[in-house]
C-alpha cells in the first residue's frame, strides 16, 4: 500500500509536465513535439507545378456552363497546351485546389477537393481537379485560385499559394428572333405543308395516268354507227337501210348475208 502511494504522486508529475512549459518558458513539451513535426513536414514540401485553364481562354456565354482545369505535378514543368498557365507551388502530402468566383458565374467543384500529391518521378500523372462554371448573366466573372498543402489529414496549413486572381468575360445569350420569332416559325411551317401537298399531288397525278393508260389499253374498240339518212323520200329510204344491212350484216328482207335456205335462189 505504501508503495502504491509513492507511484501515483510520481505518474501525477510526469502527466504535469507534459503540459507543463520548460523551464526557459517555452511552450509544453506536447506541444514543442508537434511544433517539431510541422517544421519536419515543412522541409519535406518539394517545389511542383500547378497548371491551370487561362481564365481569358474560357468562352463564356450566358446559360452555357463551360470547365475549368486545374493539375499539380511533383515536379516544376511548364505548360504543353494553349490556353494553360503554369506556376510553381510548394507541395506534399495532402492538397486542396480551390477555385472562388464572384460576379457574372458561379463555379461548382465537380472532384475530390483534397488529393495526396507525390514527387516520385516514376509517378507520371498528375493530379486533376475540375470545376464546373456557370454563367448566370452577361459580365464578368471574377475568379480566384488557392493551393494550400495540409499536414496529414488535420486542418494545419503546411503552405497555401497567394490566390491567382483573374477575371473573364461572359457573352450574352444569342437571341431567338424576338417578338416575330412566331412568324418565322409559321412561314417555315407553312412552307413545309405547301412542299408536302405538292409531292403528294404530284405523286397522285402520276398514279392517275398510269390507270387512264391501262383502262385505254384494255377497253375494246368501239365501232361507229352510220348516222341515220332522213328526208330523201322511199328511195333514199331504202338506200339508207342498205347501208345500215350492210353495217349489221343483214340484208334488206331481214336475213342473214350468206344464210340463203336451199329452195332459195343464189
Amino acid at each position: 500500500m505504501g508503495t502504491l502511494l509513492a507511484v501515483v504522486p510520481w505518474g501525477l508529475r510526469w502527466v504535469d509536465s507534459l503540459s507543463s512549459p520548460d523551464a526557459d518558458g517555452g511552450l509544453p513539451r506536447a506541444e514543442t513535439k508537434f511544433v517539431e513535426k510541422l517544421d519536419r513536414a515543412r522541409a519535406e514540401l518539394f517545389t511542383g507545378s500547378l497548371l491551370y485553364t487561362k481564365p481569358a481562354s474560357l468562352e463564356l456565354t450566358a446559360g452555357e456552363p463551360a470547365f475549368f482545369r486545374a493539375e499539380v505535378f511533383g515536379q516544376w514543368q511548364a505548360p504543353q497546351q494553349n490556353g494553360r498557365a503554369s506556376v510553381k507551388v510548394e507541395v506534399g502530402g495532402q492538397v486542396a485546389v480551390k477555385l472562388h468566383c464572384s460576379g457574372a458565374a458561379s463555379c461548382t467543384l465537380i472532384s475530390s477537393e483534397r488529393q495526396p500529391v507525390t514527387d516520385d518521378r516514376g509517378f507520371k500523372e498528375a493530379t486533376a481537379w475540375l470545376w464546373e462554371v456557370t454563367p448566370k448573366k452577361a459580365g464578368q466573372v471574377n475568379l480566384a485560385l488557392t493551393v494550400t498543402s495540409y499536414y496529414e489529414g488535420t486542418e494545419t496549413v503546411l503552405y497555401e499559394k497567394p490566390p491567382i486572381v483573374a477575371q473573364a468575360k461572359v457573352a450574352e445569350a444569342p437571341k431567338d428572333g424576338g417578338a416575330f420569332g412566331w412568324l418565322a416559325d409559321s412561314y417555315g411551317w407553312v412552307k413545309r405543308t405547301f412542299e408536302e401537298l405538292a409531292l403528294f399531288a404530284g405523286a397522285l397525278t402520276v398514279i392517275l395516268g398510269l390507270w387512264l393508260a391501262w383502262k385505254t389499253r384494255n377497253s375494246p374498240p368501239v365501232v361507229a354507227e352510220p348516222p341515220p339518212i332522213t328526208g330523201g323520200g322511199p328511195a333514199q329510204e331504202a338506200r339508207s337501210e342498205q347501208v345500215r344491212s350492210r353495217a349489221t350484216g343483214t340484208t334488206a328482207t331481214g336475213r342473214t348475208t350468206g344464210s340463203n335456205s336451199p329452195g332459195d335462189a343464189p
